[in-house]
């Protein structure tokens, strides 16, 4: 048998031609260039100026958050401080008026003891306070002063001893009775005018105005005392000196 023809190989593939080396440039972009060193030195400058304003925000910030912190707790501190004022007020006016109603009651206590002892010790005439009343009625010097307030006799010696000295007459008794005499219809036993004629008080003025252009007040006070006048002086508002006829009217209560 003849043998069987052999199968032709398959034919090798053709290589694929190389791209232009110009397409290749065209596809890659170029490099940039180097920094000079002048832009270098710029941009650790920008550098460090960010980093400069970040710490000075930075420092900001943390500035105010102390500042606020400060203030958080001076004012929790004004708050401490004035709620205890506030309780210390509270608590004084709390004391002080328990005190007043202590007192009070205290008073009133006393009021109602006072009074029942003293109804019971009117109710019994040997009761000390009853005793040292009559006792008292019974003083000879008790009864010297009563008599001398009821009839005024304390102010009329004084008036008759200032109405003899300032006169000094020859006969006292017989001055004095003239005076005692001219008292019967009185009233007032105290009054100057009973004492003193018009040309007396005249007198006395002449006497304390050494300058003769009015008395003043001191000199007036002065002369209505020598008077046995006691009242202060009743002058005009920032009247300095005291005329005669003003003087007059002090002493008799008329010109």
């Amino acid at each position: 048998a003849e043998p069987e023809p052999a199968e032709p190989e398959p034919a090798e593939p053709e290589p694929a031609e190389p791209e232009p080396v110009e397409a290749a440039a065209e596809a890659t972009p170029p490099a940039p260039p180097a920094p000079t060193a002048e832009e270098i030195k710029e941009q650790q400058e920008a550098a460090v100026r960010m980093q400069s304003a970040q710490r000075a925000k930075k420092g900001r910030k943390t500035a105010a958050e102390r500042k606020a912190e400060r203030k958080r707790r001076q004012q929790e501190q004004e708050q401490t401080a004035a709620t205890q004022l506030q309780a210390v007020n509270r608590g004084t006016r709390e004391r002080r008026k328990q005190k007043v109603k202590k007192q009070h009651n205290e008073m009133a206590a006393a009021k109602i003891q006072a009074r029942f002892k003293g109804g019971k010790e009117r109710s019994d005439p040997m009761a000390e306070s009853n005793v040292r009343r009559e006792r008292t009625k019974l003083d000879p010097q008790v009864q010297a002063r009563q008599y001398l307030e009821k009839h005024q006799l304390l102010p009329l010696f004084e008036q008759l001893a200032q109405a003899l000295i300032f006169a000094k007459p020859d006969d006292p008794r017989a001055f004095l009775v003239s005076k005692l005499q001219g008292l019967r219809n009185a009233k007032d036993l105290s009054s100057p005018t009973l004492f003193f004629e018009r040309e007396e008080i005249d007198t006395v003025y002449d006497m304390y105005d050494v300058a003769k252009r009015g008395m003043t007040v001191a000199q007036c006070s002065e002369a209505l005392k020598a008077l046995g006048v006691d009242a202060p002086p009743r002058l005009p508002a920032g009247a300095k000196y005291v005329s005669k006829v003003e003087f007059r009217q002090m002493v008799t209560g008329s010109a």
